[in-house]
């Protein structure tokens, strides 16, 4: 009899963490954070599973970013880049017991470049921890063309960011999760203010998010792009001109880095994972145009 007491009297809080631990890797991201809600207890363990998880992603094994930004009359002609991962800044110092506030906060950051298919090299077929090929390393930053109209306040940007996993063979992608894809204004103002910036000193990388170089895709600063912003003053000046009109003008932003928010990358690709196609035949085909 004491012993069937003893039975009816055990719960959840005599479970080690280890088994706790091994239920909750059975949940998919999105499902595991709501469970952090439970108790304390369920807070720091699944802590510490998205801590293991975001650690794996930072890894992009078998994984590229690819990043198209073009304006809406260039959907078809502009070229996308590929996005070499430098890092992501804070994972380490945080550790296995931070707070999943302080993991929201985490960006991955990637040097946008541009490759041919023959010098690009995918992640799978280099060795463990190398960069890119020699030869397929940038050695300027991409840019682009904007230009405005004297009646212009802003133009469009296009933006759409993928994570790809790279197929078996050459130029074919196993599957295609989209990390973010949306459509941002380039105002005059900010032009006008980043060229002085950049005329008037050399632009040095900075980690902080505030950083006015950084052109967010939305509110929540999920995917953002860090410019240097040339003016091109070999544009002939205006001979007439009204009081109260701008002139035409055009810049050159050159990409010097993505961010992208931790979180959502590791959504991405725990969702590229999970559609995978298997069969070779359905394998997608990107190539340039």
């Amino acid at each position: 009899m004491p012993h069937v007491m003893a039975q009816s009297q055990l719960t959840m809080d005599s479970l080690p963490n280890e088994i706790i631990i091994q239920v909750l890797n059975s949940f998919p991201t999105r499902s595991l954070l709501p469970l952090a809600a439970v108790c304390r207890r369920f807070y720091g363990l699944v802590g510490r599973v998205h801590f293991t998880r975001l650690v794996e992603a930072a890894q992009l094994r078998d994984h590229e970013v690819v990043l198209e930004c073009y304006h809406p009359s260039e959907r078809v002609t502009a070229p996308s880049l590929f996005c070499e991962f430098i890092g992501m800044d804070g994972l380490t110092e945080a550790g296995s017991d931070a707070k999943l506030g302080d993991l929201d906060d985490l960006y991955a950051r990637f040097r946008p470049f541009a490759a041919d298919e023959e010098e690009y090299r995918p992640r799978s077929s280099r060795q463990p921890g190398a960069a890119l090929a020699q030869k397929s390393k940038p050695t300027q930053a991409p840019s682009r063309e904007i230009s405005l109209d004297s009646d212009e306040l802003f133009t469009q940007l296009c933006t759409v960011t993928n994570l790809v996993k790279v197929g078996p063979r050459h130029g074919l992608f196993s599957s295609i999760a989209s990390v973010n894809e949306t459509v941002i204004r380039v105002w005059r103002d900010w032009l006008s203010r980043e060229a002085a910036r950049a005329a008037g000193k050399q632009q040095r990388a900075s980690s902080a998010l505030d950083d006015p170089s950084i052109l967010w895709t939305d509110s929540s600063k999920t995917v953002g792009l860090r410019f240097r912003v040339v003016e091109d003053l070999s544009a002939p000046a205006p001979i007439l001109l009204d009081r109260n009109e701008e002139p035409s003008v055009s810049y050159s932003l050159e990409y010097q880095e993505l961010l992208v928010r931790a979180n959502w990358l590791l959504l991405s690709f725990e969702m590229s994972e999970a559609q995978q196609v298997t069969h070779a035949g359905k394998a997608v085909i990107i190539a340039s145009l």
